[in-house]
């Protein structure tokens, strides 16, 4: 190919200088226009990321809770304008979006006290809106690519629940955050042009939403421990709520009013020629990763299987861990610009804590108002699958977008040890002496994608990919197994139900030859099942309800091989 092009450029110099000595006439040479990025653009995106309510306990400082982590899918429209400086690469712009939220996420609030009955806090998030100002500077092969700063005020409306838990308080009123908040955002991004028409682009949002009071619901104080007649009321307190997010967005714009520059004239999609190998034309890549991830689980035990009421709770299990697994993935693309993608991987949870907290304030002969305990040591072991199909809408070598559908599997085994209370005066008090394995959890997890998939070129060889992924069913099949549980039929309880979720990839690729590269990225999962019931303990029928939530996000590093490169 390079003696090609050398042979060529020869060739077109002898005859540029032959036709210049018989002083013939020479069309001039035509300059190659830059890309503009002035004018008005609309677009749709859609992405995925997690928030945090952190509540302030009027009462004192809290043994354990206070922030409640929602993680979020998302969805909307963005329309702006831009304006790029005349003769220079900078671009002035403004923006306007809106999205669809789907998040939902519980914790701990107001536990000041072994003896204070506290509450559960949920956070459930529905719109979220920005108007900002743009700041870019566009780069790369005629000025295709533009890498931008944002700002500007944002909007958020959903609501934030106090609820006292226990059974006992049922007809304690909860105390309930529902109104539009409003606060500011910043963030930044990068995006290409694909076509005359169409860019992809990639960012990352920050927002903040500032403090916000509302008044905790009534609890009840246990005056002395394990004496249920000792149980008075509380009343609530004023108190204060600040709410942040973090987001990632891959986003499709359509621009309007362009037609100024040479890379409207050519196309980016080359119909090619039949090849004599029609195999010839696919493209197959292969490789490995290595994804070192941290994981939260948390189930929330409510009173019943009615799903009004499973804000109440009686217990809650959390789970943080860590984890190192690999895995091999792999892409196959077609000339019809047909895909299918997955991976598959397995590894070890080697680190990690769990919290076992209790409510059951009036119980006749061991009444507590409030029980934690922590475990020290997690392990266990996780493994995961993805198979995705799709088309590439729009692009070329330098960028492209398409949309996938696709199932993912991810299952997680995990057993805790070492108990010890951290609520109660004794801390041995519901652990024993015991110091080995106390409560294992395991749960399988079959969900479906629906998504988009986008490639950006930020550099020479240097590629941006980004997977974003709602799930809009997702399905549970769990086992809790108390080891050192007595008195029931069965240490194990079955759990199963439906939810949702959300799932985000972004990987930065250098292409070391043409058919070799490596690359370095993150990746969250979140999935949340409400619509979970377990048959507790050995019960040969539904008893409650048990709502159930994962993340699990890390970075990595990888490598692969095209096949299929000419």
């Amino acid at each position: 190919m390079r003696q090609s092009f050398i042979g060529a450029s020869a060739l077109l110099a002898v005859c540029c200088g032959a036709a210049q000595a018989a002083d013939l006439p020479r069309r001039p040479t035509a300059k190659l226009a830059a890309w503009n990025w002035t004018g008005f653009y609309l677009g749709a995106h859609v992405g995925a990321g997690f928030g945090t309510a952190k509540v302030d306990n009027p009462f004192g400082q809290s043994i354990y809770g206070d922030a409640v982590r929602a993680p979020k899918a998302l969805a909307g429209l963005q329309a702006g304008y831009n304006w790029q400086l005349p003769g220079s690469a900078w671009v002035l712009g403004v923006e306007a979006d809106a999205s669809a939220l789907d998040a939902d996420g519980t914790d701990t609030c107001l536990a000041y006290s072994g003896q204070f009955v506290s509450a559960n806090c949920r956070i459930r998030e529905h719109i979220l809106g920005t108007l900002t100002g743009r700041l870019g500077h566009a780069f790369g092969p005629q000025g295709r690519s533009l890498m931008y700063i944002k700002g500007g005020g944002a909007f958020l409306i959903g609501n934030l629940t106090m609820t006292t838990n226990a059974s006992d308080y049922l007809a304690q009123p909860g105390a309930e955050l529902n109104a539009t908040r409003w606060g500011w955002t910043a963030g930044a991004g990068i995006e290409h042009a694909l076509t005359p028409r169409w860019s992809v682009r990639a960012e990352y949002d920050y927002a903040n939403f500032g403090r916000h009071g509302m008044d905790t619901p009534g609890g009840g104080f246990l005056l002395t421990p394990f004496d249920p007649t000792t149980l008075i009321n509380t009343p609530g307190a004023p108190t204060q709520v600040r709410q942040d997010m973090h987001l990632i967005k891959l986003g499709l714009n359509y621009q309007f009013g362009r037609g100024d520059g040479a890379f409207d004239q050519a196309s980016l999609l080359p119909v090619k020629a039949p090849a004599a190998n029609p195999w010839s034309a696919w493209q197959f890549d292969v490789g490995a990763r290595y994804w070192y991830s941290h994981g939260r689980y948390q189930n929330d035990l409510t009173l019943s299987t009615v799903n009004v009421l499973q804000e109440h709770l009686v217990s809650r299990l959390t789970y943080e861990s860590e984890g190192h697994s690999g895995e091999v993935f792999w892409r196959i693309e077609s000339p019809q610009k047909l895909f299918v993608k997955g991976f598959a991987g397995g590894g070890a949870l080697v680190a990690g804590t769990m919290n076992d907290e209790d409510w059951f304030p009036t119980d006749k002969q061991n009444a507590t108002a409030y029980s934690n305990t922590d475990h020290n040591k997690v392990t266990g072991t996780i493994a995961y699958a993805t198979l995705d199909a799709g088309i590439d809408l729009f692009g070329d070598a330098s960028g492209k977008f398409g949309v996938l559908a696709g199932y993912n599997f991810y299952r997680d085994r995990k057993d805790a040890f070492n108990c010890h209370q951290i609520a109660l005066a004794d801390p041995t008090s519901f652990c024993g002496s015991s110091q080995g394995i106390s409560i294992s959890q395991y749960e399988d997890w079959h969900s479906l994608r629906i998504g988009a998939n986008g490639t950006l070129t930020v550099a020479p060889n240097t590629k941006l990919l980004v997977d974003a992924a709602y799930l809009p069913y997702t399905h549970i099949a769990a086992l809790d197994i108390h080891h050192a549980r007595t008195g029931e039929l069965s240490k194990d309880s079955p759990a199963w139900g439906t939810g949702r979720g959300v799932q985000l990839e972004a990987i930065l690729t250098y292409d070391v030859t043409p058919t070799f590269n490596i690359g370095v990225g993150g990746r969250y999962w979140a999935m949340w099942a409400t619509d979970v019931e377990t048959a507790g303990f050995g019960s040969p029928v539904t008893t409650q309800l048990l709502p159930i939530r994962v993340e699990r996000y890390g970075s990595f590093v990888q490598a692969s091989y095209k096949f299929g490169v000419h």
